[in-house]
């Protein structure tokens, strides 16, 4: 089976303070369709820099990254926007849901942005909700919904443009135990159900040991680990 994501000597670097900055260096990562990967390490050590690269919000300065064998590196900035836009689904630590709209308002947004039929992303927005246990929520706004509800949300939305990989960046941080648990059951669930292509990165190890792999990202590269 080929990879679904495959990067190869990737590097990235930040200048501050007058002092630069390796984060990335020489670093390997693949993904096949359907699989799980946990990606652990300390604070700081560039986990989210690394998915953010994986998820082509930002560029790596060498190395090349591939999907299903393409080499989007070399593409311009609209064409790596229209494959992110239809293959990957983001889920962040902080949800970066919109305040003032409903928990369906939040799910539709992106199918809107892509100038989906409005009518057909409502019905797929409260699918998803329905999806992920929030079907009693639809209406109401992030601040009138638990953390763990509105990680829902933040999950159903990424969902919305029927993406082939999630890329979840420190999904269960900020949530007590047992609403980690839900989540971790949510995400797995959603890997079995829909064949997605799932990394997560975490410092939590008990959502890390459900992954099929887990590697350590440590000194600018990732290397397998056993939890």
């Amino acid at each position: 089976m080929s990879f679904l994501i495959e990067a190869r000597g990737l590097a990235k670097s930040f200048t501050g303070g007058g002092r630069r900055v390796e984060v990335l260096t020489e670093l390997d990562l693949s993904l096949r369709q359907g699989e799980r990967l946990a990606i652990i390490g300390e604070s700081g050590v560039g986990k989210s820099t690394l998915l953010y690269i994986i998820g082509t919000l930002e560029r790596p300065d060498q190395g090349t990254l591939h999907y299903e064998g393409r080499d989007v590196t070399l593409w311009s900035d609209e064409e790596v926007s229209r494959l992110r836009n239809r293959t990957v689904g983001f889920v962040f630590q902080f949800h970066h849901l919109l305040p003032d709209f409903s928990a369906l308002e939040n799910v539709m947004m992106p199918a809107l942005i892509a100038r989906r039929d409005r009518a057909g992303a409502r019905e797929a927005a409260r699918e998803l909700l329905e999806t992920v246990g929030l079907e009693e929520r639809l209406t109401h706004r992030p601040g009138e919904l638990s953390g763990g509800e509105q990680q829902r949300v933040a999950i159903a939305r990424s969902l919305i443009l029927e993406p082939r990989v999630m890329l979840a960046d420190e999904p269960t941080g900020n949530l007590d135990p047992a609403t980690a648990g839900e989540i971790e059951d949510l995400l797995c669930g959603l890997n079995e159900k829909r064949g997605l292509g799932l990394i997560v990165t975490t410092h939590n190890r008990q959502l890390a040991r459900r992954m099929n792999r887990q590697m350590e990202l440590h000194d600018g590269r990732l290397a397998p680990v056993a939890l």
